[in-house]
């Protein structure tokens, strides 16, 4: 055994075999380095990847810490000039800066709008179409309006009679009555109201020159043109101011058959209306007309146009409870007012089918 160490002598290395491993050493990390320089930097990432990041918004930027500016594309670093290799430019995308917040007033107001859009479209508060328009012009809103204001007009005068004349006063026809009694003038202004909605009817007495009782359309109809004469004459009716004049009369319709009636005319200078007509007939018992036939002298002036006394004051001399003012009432069941009224709303609608369109719209 001893022979056997003895003969493991150390290899002896000479100072040129040092050389040249440290040499070959040398050689072989240089070629390693070289290996590892030839591969290719890493390519870009994917643009959609890139433009999914989020933007920042104001308190984004705020909280988000600067980045240090990068490095300048045309420079290269040391270690890839020492290897030898061309780099490869990576580009950075540049962004902008986001705009400062606005209301949605000032978006609004930013966007551009052509001139034909704003005639096409105007504001609501000016046009003729807005909400007052809507009003003005939806039936169904006048319908309500009118109703309610007739609704209103009929609780008040039903309260206060003499608040219907205050009511509908007023407006473009202005009526006189050649009478202040109530029975032709009320009769006349409530049928000129109704059928104007707005009219001033006043009362001037007139007087006719005619027979007390009238007797005939004829004696009728000048009776009625009397007493505007006679107001025009005494200067209580103005010039061009309508009148309406009412005359009582008698006729025999038929044999032995006499009836009361009267003549309603209007005459308008102004704008060349002459109206006339008749109310509806009462019948008169023919003792009532042999009486006043009896009353009346022989040599009576006026015997030509009628009667010296009128039927209403035979009647009441021979049935004192019935009294001259509304016989007809009592012997027709239609007061001399009703009948007058329906009289008077013929002629209203006859003048204002002759009037202007101007005067009733």
């Amino acid at each position: 055994m001893m022979e056997e160490m003895n003969d493991e002598q150390p290899e002896i290395v000479t100072h040129e075999e040092v050389a040249l491993a440290e040499k070959e050493a040398a050689q072989s990390s240089a070629a390693g380095r070289a290996v590892s320089s030839t591969v290719a930097a890493p390519s870009p990432l994917p643009s959609f990847l890139a433009s999914s990041t989020p933007s920042s918004t104001p308190t984004t930027q705020a909280s988000t810490p600067a980045r240090p500016a990068s490095k300048p594309t045309g420079t290269v670093s040391p270690s890839t000039q020492a290897s030898g290799v061309t780099p490869t430019t990576r580009s950075t995308p540049s962004r902008e800066a986001p705009g400062p917040m606005q209301t949605p007033f000032e978006a609004s107001s930013a966007i551009a709008v052509s001139p034909a859009a704003e005639e096409q479209q105007p504001m609501a508060s000016g046009a003729p179409g807005g909400l007052f328009g809507w009003f003005s012009n939806n039936s169904l809103v006048n319908r309500v309006v009118e109703k309610t204001k007739s609704s209103m007009e009929s609780v008040i005068t039903t309260l206060d009679p003499g608040m219907k004349e205050v009511i509908r006063s007023g407006g473009e026809i202005d009526i006189v009555v050649t009478s202040t009694k109530d029975s032709k003038l009320l009769a006349i202004r409530e049928a000129f109201q109704q059928t104007f909605g707005r009219a001033t009817v006043t009362g001037k007495e007139g007087q006719a020159t005619t027979a007390a009782q009238p007797v005939g359309f004829t004696a009728g109809l000048k009776g009625a043109e009397d007493r505007i004469n006679a107001l025009q004459r005494s200067g209580e009716v103005p010039e061009g101011i309508p009148v309406v004049s009412i005359e009582g009369f008698i006729v025999e319709m038929f044999p032995d058959k006499w009836y009361e009636m009267s003549c309603l005319i209007l005459r308008d200078p102004v704008h060349g209306i002459n109206l006339e007509t008749c109310s509806q007939p009462t019948f008169i018992p023919s003792e009532y007309i042999m009486a006043a036939q009896d009353q009346t002298p022989a040599d009576y002036p006026l015997r030509w146009a009628g009667l010296a006394v009128t039927i209403g004051q035979v009647i009441e001399k021979a049935q004192p409870h019935i009294g001259r003012a509304d016989w007809q009432k009592v012997l027709s069941g239609v007061s001399r007012r009703d009948s007058l009224f329906l009289a008077a709303l013929t002629l209203a609608h006859m003048y204002r089918q002759n009037l202007p369109s101007s005067l009733i719209s």
